[in-house]
């Protein structure tokens, strides 16, 4: 009898041990990245005649969009992730592409894909800047701004508002604040050459504020705002603007030098981000803090062939052409990965010729063709064009590797991540 307890005893811990074993073993068991992305991540895989949506965690293409592309055309991802605006400079056109993606903050919908008919004329679209919901275009053919309501756009009677105010044609940039008012780029007409030399407000309405803030520099190229601030990329410095009216110069810090080209002239920023990011030719990367109005050297170097945040602004994301990916935290501008990532070389703009200083600072604003982010993740398009790797964005780790039937020439992203 006593035998036989022993043998029940035995099972019985025996049972035990595989049950707790083999439920630890669950609990270890990685997930499926279908159930780590959100379900209203989006990447455009763009060819030269057509776009097609992915839904990123199911790895299925949603719909095919068969139309040529403008040739020369930029796309860029408006401030809800739900459209690309595509600026067609060769046409003087402005094009919407619609993902269909309706951001509702804790959830979503999935509405048709396609080209909205709304088209845009004005003269040589150029900068595009997104905030808050609004989308402005500087227009280079006439120093004219366009002004999209993001809300607006799939109504069908909507038309987007081309202001006009005195100025002369240069290459400038402009966007819009939360307060309503408009800061844009001006052109000292006694300077040569194509930049422009100092800001100035418009009203909501478009009605100009004669008043530079008394400062008046070389050169301006490049922008961003977060809805309270906004800065301009400057020979001199960085100009800094703000919903109160004001206008300042951040004075360049050490390293940097417009005699030689060497200035930031590419900018990022975020609603949600108190920081923006500049991009100086050669020199690197540096954060610049609106509020104590300076400029800290971030990544130094003269190789950054991109850089963005990501869908809610936490990171910033350096990418180099050694293939090198860095992420920082926003705020505080710490490095928390570097990794480098088997991906498409991003080729030379223009082969066989040296750009000039401006138009090296155009290439640089353009979005990244091979690497997106969302909140989560990196998306980075590997060698064979055919191969899509996904990164955490935290720790740079391989955790997905999404294959595509036909190689692409370039991703974009859409879509947004759930609060």
């Amino acid at each position: 009898m006593k035998n036989s307890f022993s043998q029940i005893g035995l099972v019985l811990l025996a049972l035990f041990f595989f049950t707790a074993c083999e439920k630890e073993t669950d609990e270890l068991q990685p997930q499926d990245f279908s159930e780590l992305e959100s379900d209203w991540v989006r990447l455009s895989l763009l060819r030269g005649n057509e776009i097609e949506l992915l839904q990123a965690n199911t790895e299925q293409v949603i719909s095919t969009v068969s139309t040529p592309l403008p040739e020369g055309g930029r796309y860029y991802t408006s401030n809800s992730g739900r459209y690309l605006i595509v600026t067609d400079r060769a046409n003087s056109e402005l094009r919407f592409f619609d993902s269909g993606v309706i951001n509702h903050v804790d959830h979503g919908h999935q509405e048709e894909v396609g080209w909205l008919d709304i088209t845009v004329d004005a003269p040589l679209p150029t900068h595009v800047g997104s905030n808050d919901g609004h989308i402005v275009v500087f227009n280079d053919g006439d120093g004219s701004i366009t002004h999209i309501n993001e809300a607006q756009l799939e109504l069908p009677n909507y038309e987007p508002t081309v202001m006009n105010f005195p100025t002369i044609a240069h290459h400038g940039a402009g966007f819009r604040l939360n307060n309503g008012q408009f800061v844009t780029t001006f052109k000292n007409n006694e300077e040569p050459g194509g930049l422009p030399q100092m800001v100035k407000f418009l009203e909501a309405d478009g009605t100009l504020i004669d008043d530079n803030g008394g400062v008046e520099v070389s050169g301006i190229h490049g922008d961003a705002a977060n809805g309270t601030y906004g800065v301009f990329g400057a020979t001199d410095g960085v100009i800094l603007v703000d919903d109160g009216g004001n206008i300042d110069l951040i004075p360049n810090p050490a390293g940097l030098s417009p005699e030689r080209g060497f200035w930031i002239g590419t900018l990022k920023g975020h609603d949600n981000v108190p920081n923006f990011f500049g991009r100086a030719r050669s020199v690197g990367s540096f954060l610049i803090n609106p509020v104590s109005k300076e400029m800290t050297p971030l990544y130094q170097g003269d190789d950054i062939v991109g850089d963005m945040l990501n869908f809610n602004g936490e990171y910033y994301i350096v990418h180099t052409d050694d293939n090198h990916v860095r992420v920082y935290n926003s705020t505080t501008g710490v490095m928390i990965a570097d990794r480098a990532v088997e991906m498409v070389n991003i080729p030379e703009p223009v082969t066989g010729e040296v750009l000039n200083p401006v138009d090296e600072m155009d290439q640089m604003d353009m979005a990244d063709p091979v690497l997106v982010a969302s909140d989560k993740y990196l998306y980075i398009l590997g060698p064979s064009r055919t191969d899509i790797k996904v990164l955490d964005i935290k720790t740079l780790e391989h955790v997905e590797t999404i294959t595509l039937d036909r190689p692409v020439d370039s991703i974009a992203k859409n879509g947004f991540t759930e609060s």
